[in-house]
């Protein structure tokens, strides 16, 4: 083995490293280090035993080793003391300690001097990290993206015990501070502040910018707030003012957090750090309420579904009903289903209304039909349309009084997976409709790649006819476009004759709205409004 070279300071001669210097050396890359014996036992110990342990370091001495590696790694363990060498270096191995809360997850080193008989071993908190986060030019992220990284630290967290927090700063006066510099100084200036929070931050997530002088990083529980807050100002000048707030994150309840946060950062972006601190813990004291009563109406199969007709615009005669979710709020299903998504709960809680729909459907005459929103997530979801499919196989004769739409809250990735989900829940005997058309992620695109057999276009194009005569445009070419390709179209919130009339001329088939009737708790069929056979002209589907 080559000698390694040793680097001097100004020509001058090393010095011998004393042991501060060699301490220090280590624990810039370890949090607890020790010496294991020949006969097993710990020969010397220092660092964060606490932390990783529960335990003081003095106490590990003379006690074996196995007694802080969790059982499933002890025979990794004694494998590699045994097999070391003299002068060997092994490592980084990912193992856990038996930590004061459970298995604790830590990079494991270790080296065998060959002065010594012993081996050195280091351990160092094991620190989860996220796919690389885009930023800015000055290095700062998105919102949504630091909400996405965010949220994959919160679950890791919530499984190696580590606390987090999420620090609000407002710097004001940093724009009056940039303004005043030369153009390459500022722009060297936010890079740096960047980079310091980014630093600062758990698992370097790159801060977000929340304005011009509004920042929120991801923390843990032994940062120094006011350091990085001394820091700042040396960077931007002493004009500026640091004010922060904390949020902390309740690893217990890593979806309900997230929740908050987003709350948190509406109120910041408003009001600035104080505003957001103050709103914080109310928010996430709401959302561990909404979520267990959420997952106890999932777990009991109890939700309150509402029913509202859509019936055909020419002779408005019922064609369906749409089943809506209702919570004791007053909450519409876009809420609930935005709920569902944030809490990580919305495939369980889309195959709970699937399931009430198909009960409601046994129960009830043979021309009534039914449509169950699905969300896009769970479409995503391996399994979801086997247990669709699985939900109707008792009745098989229920699926073509099934319709399934499809929500767009969530933005499909692929396109080309998810029609071929679609097509299966066609092939079963089940119609789908794309939902919510013209709004978020639902484009062209997905009337290009998806094949559904009905659109429902967006509610603001029926609200806007009068004050965005260019919606008026889209939606007449959107219907034609529609109909020349063989899918049948919805149009919701219609709420006056006026409406009803002008979409109809567009060629748009159905309509939803009060007009035609509100939400009734179950549905019913009227006699003498037979299931209309459709007009000549129109698309055959949906019948």
């Amino acid at each position: 083995m080559a000698q390694a070279a040793t680097a001097t300071t100004a020509g001058k001669s090393p010095a011998a490293p004393s042991m501060l210097q060699l301490l220090a050396f280590v624990f810039a890359s370890a949090d607890l280090v020790m010496e294991i014996g020949e006969t097993g036992q710990v020969t010397f110990a220092t660092g964060a035993a606490g932390r990783l342990l529960g335990r003081s370091a003095e106490t590990l001495v003379g006690r074996p080793w196995r007694e802080f590696v969790a059982d499933g790694d002890a025979e990794f363990m004694d494998a590699a003391l045994q097999g070391i060498r003299a002068g060997e270096r092994r490592g980084p191995f990912l193992i856990d300690l038996n930590g004061p809360r459970g298995p604790q997850p830590v990079n494991l080193c270790l080296f065998q001097m060959p002065q010594r008989g012993g081996v050195a071993v280091a351990f160092s908190l094991w620190q989860p990290g996220v796919a690389s986060v885009p930023t800015d030019e000055s290095g700062l992220a998105s919102r949504e993206d630091f909400e996405a990284a965010t949220a994959e630290l919160i679950r890791q967290a919530e499984q190696n015990g580590t606390t987090l927090s999420v620090d609000l700063l407002e710097v004001a006066g940093l724009a009056v501070a940039l303004a005043g510099m030369e153009p390459d100084v500022a722009e060297a200036t936010q890079k740096k502040l960047a980079a310091t929070l980014q630093a600062a931050s758990h698992g370097g997530v790159p801060a977000a910018g929340l304005g011009p002088d509004r920042f929120a990083l991801l923390r843990s529980d032994h940062a120094d707030a006011e350091h990085l807050a001394q820091r700042i100002r040396e960077l931007a000048g002493p004009g500026v003012q640091v004010t922060t707030g904390e949020l902390s994150l309740d690893k217990a309840s890593p979806a309900e957090s997230l929740r908050a946060i987003r709350y948190a950062l509406d109120r910041c972006l408003e009001g600035g750090p104080n505003a957001a601190t103050k709103s914080f813990e109310a928010a996430l004291r709401r959302t561990v309420t909404e979520s267990s009563r959420f997952k106890e109406l999932i777990r009991s199969e109890r939700l309150d579904l509402v029913y509202q007709p859509v019936v055909d615009l020419q002779s408005r005669e019922l064609h369906h009903y749409e089943a809506l979710t209702r919570f004791e709020d007053g909450g519409g299903t876009g809420d609930t289903i935005r709920l569902a998504e944030e809490l990580g709960l919305v495939v369980e809680f889309d195959l709970t209304v699937v399931k009430a729909v198909v009960a409601m459907l046994a129960e009830t005459p043979s021309e009534i039909r039914i449509a169950a929103n699905i969300s896009a997530f769970s479409l995503e979801h391996p399994g979801f349309v086997d247990a669709i499919v699985q939900s109707t196989a008792a009745n098989p004769r229920l699926r073509p009084r099934l319709l399934l739409e499809l929500t767009e809250s969530h933005k499909l990735g692929d396109l080309g997976d998810a029609n071929a989900k679609i097509q299966v829940l066609r092939k079963t005997g089940h119609e789908v409709c794309l939902d919510d058309f013209g709004a978020g992620s639902a484009s062209l695109e997905y009337l290009r790649q998806l094949e559904t057999d009905v659109v429902k276009f967006d509610g603001k194009f029926v609200t806007s006819l009068d004050s965005r005569p260019r919606d008026a445009v889209m939606l007449r070419r959107l219907a034609q476009m529609c109909r020349e390709l063989g899918v049948a179209t919805i149009a919701e919130v219609v709420e006056t004759e006026d409406a009803a009339r002008r979409i109809l001329e567009m060629g748009i088939d159905l309509g939803q709205g009060w007009l035609f009737g509100k939400p009734v708790p179950k549905p019913v069929w009227i006699e003498r409004k037979p299931l209309l056979a459709r007009r000549r002209g129109t698309v055959e589907t949906w019948q």
